[in-house]
């Protein structure tokens, strides 16, 4: 390993409660920036108070690895889409996180996809279908990779609660940027 990290910036996107905080509560905790506001669109039925307006931001050295990860979830709230186009400038990594339960997930993928893209300027993409339960995953018949356009997606399914299921889902976004830069080279 070297002794200076490899940087990279990965963007965590999805509708609004698909599990973007959650994920970086999971892992880091207190220990990570929010930019939490009361969630003045919320059904009096809505388990969610909060929403992001700006950003939630941590930063993980992977383990056994050159690679130091800064993650930003990005709001999901379209009025805050100027957010998108901020923070996606020079992204390494974009994982997309989708509420399963949200009628017809993977339209909802697609949508979502053409609405923050053109923000990137490049990115390898990992989507991750979330609130599923155990049972539920296993019953799932889901392909490993998900066409988007000319676009070849890493597919799968996180916990997002769970930190060990988030790190999985980290550790498969870095293999497959590590994986573009070889095809590259």
């Amino acid at each position: 390993m070297n002794d200076a990290p490899i940087e990279k910036k990965v963007i965590i996107a999805g509708h609004v409660g698909s599990g973007k905080t959650t994920a970086l509560q999971s892992i880091f905790g207190e220990n990570m920036l929010s930019t939490d506001a009361k969630y003045s669109d919320a059904l009096p039925s809505e388990k969610k108070k909060t929403t992001t307006v700006a950003m939630d931001y941590g930063v993980v050295t992977c383990p056994k690895t050159d690679y130091r990860l800064h993650l930003y979830a990005i709001p999901g709230q379209e009025r805050f889409q100027f957010m998108w186009e901020i923070l996606g400038k020079n992204t390494d990594g974009l994982v997309v996180l989708v509420d399963a339960k949200r009628p017809n997930p993977i339209a909802a993928i697609h949508l979502y996809l053409d609405k923050i893209l053109p923000y990137l300027n490049r990115a390898v993409v990992v989507v991750a279908l979330n609130k599923l339960s155990l049972d539920e995953r296993d019953m799932l018949k889901m392909p490993p990779y998900l066409r988007h356009g000319d676009l070849r997606l890493r597919l799968t399914t996180t916990d997002a609660q769970d930190p060990e299921e988030v790190f999985a889902l980290l550790r498969m976004l870095l293999d497959e940027m590590v994986l573009a830069v070889s095809l590259q080279s």
